[in-house]
């Protein structure tokens, strides 16, 4: 696909090309620095414990915590937190590592250096200046640093699928001039795609990249793959996932992780979206999820100059989807949103893997408008003076992108354009908030509770971890959703209530209980409610069966 405005070679595209290894170095530093900003001043969520205790564990030799999900990132968290252990005793001791940020590291430094990889495909396909602006929209996008700066295996997954593509692509493209180097090309497909899986197990993305060159309309432009490249990218593919995942091996693995699948582990179920409860698992065929999650998270969630870019961008490549890059990124763009979006599972963090396509489209967008802006300049001003506007016009747009995303961190899950009308925490309380604010809230009650008191909430390894690190293990937890432990909680419990924390199990419960009691406390993140706490003598009596 001929990128527009490449003709006559403006000279700002002269001067990518002559430093487009300094400018993409920059672009990577600038999402690092945005990832890593303030990495502590949220407390862990639920999942982030499960994390930290599986990789604990495996510095103890000890592999058999959180089996339903690969190694791979808990090993990369392992290694981080021995890093900080080991820098926290000897030279850091006056200026502590702490583990929500030792946590938290291996994600926000893959998850900036994935921006290397989504330029090396979109520059393939087409050319520098979309490729550029792709991996700076990424960089700089609320969704992808909302995502990156969690302990979840999506970050990893990202990386290791899109560089399994840009591989894939090479060795297409290698093996019509250079067989055995093409080969090469398919091995290194073959280790990302194992690492893919060694992430997170979706194996349905080697499905999806083998559709892509099955359908393309210009599939005769890539030689077939004979056996021996079936055995170098599934060879290493298996040789990599096993490497990088050798506890899938315990037969206990398997036990659980057929066990997690039938939700034997499941203990609540709902999710709150703008008011109404939803189930959010794929047992409910009724009262599931709504189609448009994924939609209105990208429309209120995404600056509305990049909306327009790539409401532009798309009509662009629909408008080419004869040609491979376009037809590419179509197809990666509607084949995950069409099932994730039928799925009643649904999470913010699933994005992460659709975002890529949704950047490198609002990047040709991007490119489009700025042609189209370069070609009316040309018709009303000095010839010499265009290059010099469309600069300025490029720094004003993402210089007040790059302002946007600093002043909304470091809870980036709250961003909202102008669409979402101010109503911070409103329409996806569990995956907007995930948690902030419970480590404060936690930490006040510890401050404040008398010795032995009963704490209610949900979420009981967070307030594990929390309790030991303020030196409370004193208090005891029990679960809001838990009709037998909420009756057998003495009269001066503490109730913790997130509204992302509602479910069908406790919900009447804490409804009843907003009626009838105002909070002893409120603790607020960026202007929305994260947790209220309420204490009161006759609590008792709320908790029992009616």
């Amino acid at each position: 696909m001929e990128v527009p405005g490449q003709a006559d070679k403006p000279r700002i595209v002269r001067f990518l090309e002559r430093h487009k290894a300094a400018v993409l170095l920059i672009i990577v530093v600038l999402g690092f620095c945005l990832r890593f900003r303030g990495l502590d001043r949220v407390g862990f969520n639920e999942d982030e414990i499960n994390k930290l205790d599986a990789a604990r564990g495996y510095l103890r030799g000890d592999f058999s915590l959180n089996r339903e999900h690969p190694m791979l990132m808990k090993s990369l968290i392992a290694v981080s937190l021995a890093a900080s252990d080991r820098w926290n005793k000897g030279l850091g001791r006056s200026h502590q590592v702490p583990d929500e940020t030792a946590v938290r590291l291996p994600n926000t430094i893959f998850g900036a250096l994935t921006a290397v990889v989504i330029f090396l495909i979109a520059e393939e396909f087409f050319g520098l200046q979309v490729g550029l602006l792709s991996a700076l929209l990424w960089s700089i996008g609320t969704i992808a640093i909302t995502v990156n700066r969690e302990a979840k295996e999506d970050t990893l997954l990202v990386l290791f699928t899109w560089l399994a593509y840009y591989f894939y692509l090479r060795a297409k493209e290698f093996s019509t001039i250079d067989v055995r180097r093409g080969q090469k090309w398919y091995a290194a497909s073959g280790v990302s795609f194992g690492l893919m899986l060694a992430s997170k197990y979706f194996p349905h993305y080697l499905g999806l990249n083998a559709l892509y060159y099955y359908l393309s309309p210009n599939r005769k432009k890539y030689p077939v793959l004979h056996w021996r490249g079936y055995a170098l990218l599934l060879g290493t593919c298996a040789l990599a996932f096993l490497i990088a995942n050798p506890a899938v091996f315990l037969p206990s693995t398997l036990r659980y992780m057929l066990h997690y699948v039938g939700e034997g582990t499941m203990t609540h179920h709902g999710y709150l979206m703008m008011g109404s409860f939803y189930y959010n698992d794929p047992a409910h065929v009724w009262g599931g999820m709504p189609i448009f999650f994924y939609s209105l998270m990208l429309l209120i969630k995404t600056p509305l100059p990049i909306l327009g870019a790539f409401a532009v961008g798309l009509a662009e490549v629909f408008r080419r989807r004869r040609e491979n890059g376009p037809y590419f990124v179509l197809l990666m763009f509607f084949f995950w949103i069409i099932p994730f979006s039928l799925f009643d599972t649904k999470w913010l963090r699933y994005m992460l893997s659709w975002m890529p396509t949704v950047y490198i489209i609002s990047a040709i967008g991007l490119v489009e408008i700025l042609s189209w802006c370069r070609e009316m300049a040309q018709q009303r001003i000095n010839r010499r003076l265009v290059p010099a506007l469309l600069t300025v016009i490029v720094a004003v747009l993402f210089l007040e992108r790059v302002r946007a995303a600093v002043t909304s961190g470091p809870v980036y899950t709250l961003y909202l354009n102008s669409v979402g009308m101010g109503r911070t925490g409103y329409y996806f309380p569990h995956d907007e908030v995930n948690d902030a604010g419970l480590r404060e809230a936690i930490q006040k009650i510890c401050k404040e509770a008398p010795h032995g008191a009963s704490v209610g909430s949900e979420g009981g390894p967070i307030f594990a971890y929390y309790f030991h690190k303020f030196g409370r293990d004193d208090l005891h937890y029990f679960d809001l959703s838990d009709q037998v432990k909420r009756v057998e909680a003495p009269p001066s419990a503490y109730l913790v209530v997130q509204d992302g924390r509602k479910y069908f199990e406790n919900v009447t419960f804490i409804r009843t209980v907003e009626s009838y009691q105002r909070p002893i406390w409120v603790v607020t993140v960026d202007g929305a409610d994260a947790a209220r706490i309420y204490r009161d003598e006759e609590f008792a009596q709320l908790g029992k069966p009616q």
